[in-house]
């Protein structure tokens, strides 16, 4: 089966990259390994690595990618499924970030909506949807065949469209399981930060001024989404690697302004606090069972957040409720990858939309 996935960013941002790697899973579940695929990227070099046909769907100063665009216009031709990748892309919130959205995501969106293709938008955070797009971006999600969304506020703001499924973050339903290590955690925390409106919030600041001593991790560092200043602002502390925080390092607390930051230091044995910056951090953490260890980003108190970050780091009784609260999250996440699996399939046997 040819099947072309939507809407991909770039793997240097570890989070995307995840993402993207998440879809093709479910993709070769409900399809078949021997599924011929084909991904739109903005940054198609970080993907080589995938084994599959990447195409630029980025807009430079020289405008699209000529491949890029006839491959929008030979949708039907070229491919029997359409799958667009899990995240939060299709946003309206302000006039630069519904701008970008129109310009990279847009062409994207109306080309599958109206392909004819079966098209499946995998678990999504959609919205704000400011400035008039509400209703077209409803009258295009209406002609596809399934749109999952990841977050309550999502459902709400799309609405109750034929196509709607509420369906947990990918990170939390496919790959990895979600199972705190029993080890102690080194009595040292890790912070991962990140801008946002442009700065390191104020209360994130003070997180960092009550903590002392600890480590940073840096989650991304491509585009405009490069969190190295951020982290820099900080000041001086000891930086842990990918590799030491996701393979081989010891257990750590780890308290994170991204969300697949977060997610991905969960899947790997950690302790995790998500200081969330937008709707799908609480979506994800109400979905593992973990609504007290996420925190709104720009308003939280901070000695509670380093309350809880010592509690874990030290009470094995709190480290055994934490894990407690994952484990009865875990039948639901595992049927609910089974469910989309299931949609998949059946929608990949449709051979038309309206």
């Amino acid at each position: 089966m040819r099947i072309l996935l939507l809407h991909g960013y770039s793997a240097a941002n570890l989070g995307d990259g995840l993402l993207v790697e998440e879809s093709l899973r479910c993709i070769y579940d409900a399809f078949g390994e021997d599924s011929e695929i084909s991904v739109f990227a903005s940054h198609p070099e970080t993907f080589s690595h995938l084994g599959v046909t990447v195409l630029d769907s980025g807009l430079s100063r020289r405008g699209y990618d000529m491949k890029y665009l006839r491959s929008l216009f030979q949708l039907r031709k070229s491919f029997d499924v359409l799958v667009a990748v899990g995240g939060g892309y299709l946003r309206f919130g302000t006039p630069i970030e519904a701008l970008k959205t129109m310009l990279i995501h847009g062409p994207q969106l109306v080309a599958a909506s109206f392909s004819r293709v079966p098209s499946i938008y995998m678990p999504q955070s959609i919205g704000p949807l400011r400035f008039g797009s509400r209703r077209p971006v409803q009258q295009l999600l209406k002609r596809c065949s399934v749109v999952a969304l990841r977050d309550d506020r999502s459902v709400q703001e799309v609405g109750s469209i034929a196509p709607v499924r509420r369906v947990p973050d990918l990170a939390l339903i496919s790959g990895s399981t979600i199972e705190p290590s029993l080890d102690e955690p080194l009595a040292k925390a890790v912070l991962s930060v990140r801008d946002v409106k442009g700065k390191v919030p104020d209360d994130v600041m003070e997180l960092s001024s009550l903590l002392s001593d600890y480590d940073v991790y840096v989650q991304s560092r491509t585009g405009g989404n490069d969190d190295t200043r951020a982290t820099e602002s900080l000041g001086t502390h000891p930086e842990i690697d990918k590799t030491t925080l996701l393979e081989n390092g010891p257990t750590r607390v780890i308290i994170a302004v991204r969300l697949h930051a977060a997610l991905m230091a969960l899947r790997a044995g950690h302790f995790v606090i998500h200081l969330a910056y937008e709707r799908k951090g609480f979506g994800a953490f109400d979905d593992l069972g973990l609504n007290e260890f996420v925190h709104n980003v720009n308003d939280f108190d901070a000695s509670v957040v380093l309350k809880q970050a010592q509690a874990l780091m030290k009470d094995k009784q709190a480290r055994e409720s934490y894990a407690q609260q994952i484990e009865k999250s875990v039948s639901h996440r595992r049927s609910a990858y089974s469910t989309l699996v299931t949609q998949m399939k059946h929608a990949g046997s449709s051979t038309t939309r309206i």
